[in-house]
C-alpha cells in the first residue's frame, strides 16, 4: 500500500482562457502561484436532491449531487512583483474577480492598475496538484479579501469557484514561475494610512471586494459568474482628537453623508509598492475600544461607486 497524500505538497499554477471554461491544452503556458498558506475547501460541492421512498422501515435516502462544482480558497502574497510595472504572479487571479488590468509605462511612473469592472470579465483555469494529484478547475471566477493588521504580514485571500473535472494522476507543470516580492510587516517603517490628507494611526485595515459569485447549471449551459459586487471594509484606527481631525461629521448620515478619500500604502521598495484607494467611503458604525490604554475607533467602510460606473477602489503596484 502506498503511503498517504502529503498536505503540505502542493503545486497551484492559473493559466488564462481564451474561451470561457475551455483549459489550453499547453498547461507550460500557465503561472505558478506563490501560496501562503493551504486552506481547506470543497473540491467536490454542488446542490443536492434525496431520491426518497416510502418504505416498511426507517433509515437514510440515497443523496445525488445535482450540479457539481469545486471552490478552493488561496492565500497569496500582499506584494508586488519586484519590478515597476510588472504584473504580481497573482495578476490572473485578480482578472478572474472581475477587475481589469492596466499597464502604464510612463519611464519613472510604471505601475500596474486593477480597476473593478462590471461588464467583460475574465475567466481562469486553476491547476491543483496535491502530492502528484491533479484536479483542473475550469471556468474559475471569484472574490477576495484583505487583511492588514500592524505588526503582522498582509495578505489576500482568493475564494473562486470552477466548473468540477475528476482529479487524476498527472506530473507537475512545467509552467512559470513569475516574478514576485516577499511581502514586508505593516509597520511604521513600511505602511501610510490618509483619511482625508490626515495621516491616521491605523491599527487594521481589511477589505473585502463583494463580489457575489454564482453557479449557473441549466439544459445545455454551464458556468461560474460574478452578479454583482458590494466592496467594503473595516477600520480600526486610533481616536484623532477634534482639532487634529474632526472625523464625526464623517459617520453620521442621520443629516447629510459626507465621503472620506482614504488611502493606504504599503511598501517603501520599488516594485514593491502596493496602494488601495478608496475615493468615496462612507463610514458607519463606529465603536469605541481600548488599545494599550488608548482611545480606537472601529468603523465600517462602505464603498461607493463614482455614479453610473465603477470605481469604487483601485489597488495600485508601483
Amino acid at each position: 500500500m502506498s503511503e498517504g497524500k502529503l498536505w503540505r505538497r502542493l503545486i497551484v499554477a492559473v493559466v488564462e482562457e481564451a474561451e470561457y471554461g475551455v483549459t489550453p491544452t499547453d498547461l507550460s503556458t500557465a503561472t505558478l502561484i506563490e501560496v501562503v498558506t493551504r486552506e481547506a475547501a470543497g473540491f467536490y460541492e454542488g446542490d443536492t436532491a434525496e431520491r426518497e421512498r416510502v418504505r416498511q422501515g426507517f433509515g437514510a435516502f440515497e443523496q445525488t449531487n445535482t450540479a457539481p462544482y469545486t471552490s478552493r480558497q488561496i492565500r497569496v502574497p500582499y506584494a508586488g512583483s519586484g519590478t515597476k510595472g510588472v504584473p504580481p504572479s497573482f495578476s490572473l487571479l485578480l482578472r478572474c474577480c472581475a477587475m481589469s488590468e492596466t499597464i502604464d509605462e510612463t519611464v519613472g511612473e510604471e505601475k500596474v492598475i486593477y480597476d473593478p469592472v462590471s461588464t467583460g470579465m475574465e475567466s481562469v483555469s486553476l491547476l491543483w496538484w496535491s502530492d502528484g494529484e491533479l484536479q483542473v478547475m475550469p471556468g474559475v471566477r471569484g472574490t477576495w479579501t484583505r487583511s492588514s493588521d500592524v505588526k503582522a504580514f498582509p495578505y489576500i485571500q482568493f475564494n473562486v469557484m470552477g466548473l468540477y473535472q475528476r482529479p487524476t494522476t498527472a506530473p507537475a507543470t512545467t509552467g512559470t514561475l513569475t516574478p514576485q516580492a516577499k511581502e514586508v510587516p505593516v509597520n511604521k517603517m513600511n505602511s501610510s494610512f490618509q483619511m482625508d490628507s490626515f495621516m491616521a494611526r491605523m491599527q487594521s485595515c481589511s477589505f473585502d471586494i463583494g463580489n457575489t459569485v454564482v453557479h449557473r447549471h441549466l439544459v445545455g449551459y454551464e458556468g461560474i459568474h460574478v452578479t454583482d459586487r458590494r466592496a467594503s471594509g473595516q477600520l480600526n484606527i486610533e481616536a484623532p482628537r477634534i482639532d487634529d481631525y474632526d472625523i464625526f461629521p464623517k459617520i453620521e448620515s442621520h443629516e447629510i453623508i459626507e465621503l472620506s478619500e482614504i488611502s493606504f500604502v504599503h511598501g517603501t521598495e520599488e516594485g514593491n509598492i502596493v496602494e488601495m484607494v478608496f475615493p468615496r467611503a462612507q463610514l458607519s458604525a463606529p465603536q469605541e475600544s481600548d488599545s494599550d490604554g488608548i482611545t480606537h475607533y472601529q468603523m465600517d467602510m462602505r464603498l461607493l461607486p463614482n455614479g453610473n460606473d465603477d470605481g469604487d477602489f483601485s489597488l495600485i503596484f508601483r
